[in-house]
């Protein structure tokens, strides 16, 4: 399964994508805004969870985001079901430094949103982020998320507790949008 845009394709997480992962997941610049860097054991273990083979009645959906045109890997995104129910889900992405700013996290959120409330049926998408993670929450305020609560001290970075925005975004707000 391959979701693309003009500029960039999301395919799902494979082995090919460990030194990618590995690097955003030790880099101190991308992590500071995302939760404690982890050991690095730590770190293949959530690959490979990450890399399971998923279908739309999984529970999770995580891609690699790439250069449609050179097939260059920038990142990764991931959809993670929290409520079966409600049919809500939480959505998270990384981009390495030299892909941050070009647009290539707005194409990415927007084929995930797609898949989300197209393919996957959900009714919601939800986000977290640092309240000091300005580039993260205005680019989910650009692509129509809301925020809708604070989480003070919710995730510990650097070994710090720093607080986090909740956004959300319904699949209600896209349809009355069209």
């Amino acid at each position: 399964m391959k979701i693309t845009s003009s500029r960039i394709k999301l395919q799902p997480l494979d082995r090919s994508d460990w030194e990618l992962f590995k690097e955003l997941n030790q880099c101190p610049k991308i992590m500071e805004h995302v939760y404690d860097r982890l050991p690095l054991a730590q770190i293949k273990s959530v690959f490979e969870n990450r890399i399971i083979p998923t279908t739309e009645k999984s529970d999770g959906w995580c891609f690699s985001i790439s250069d449609a045109s050179t097939g260059e890997k920038l990142g990764n995104i991931g959809l993670k079901l929290t409520d079966i129910n409600e049919k809500v889900a939480e959505i998270g992405f990384m981009l390495k430094e030299e892909a941050q700013g070009k647009g290539y996290a707005t194409e990415a959120l927007n084929l995930a949103k797609e898949y989300a409330f197209q393919t996957l049926k959900l009714d919601k998408i939800a986000a977290i982020c640092s309240t000091e993670n300005s580039g993260s929450y205005k680019l989910l305020e650009k692509i129509g998320f809301s925020r809708e609560s604070l989480l003070p001290k919710n995730t510990s970075i650097n070994g710090k507790l720093v607080d986090d925005y909740v956004y959300g975004l319904s699949n209600s707000v896209i349809l009355l949008g069209n």
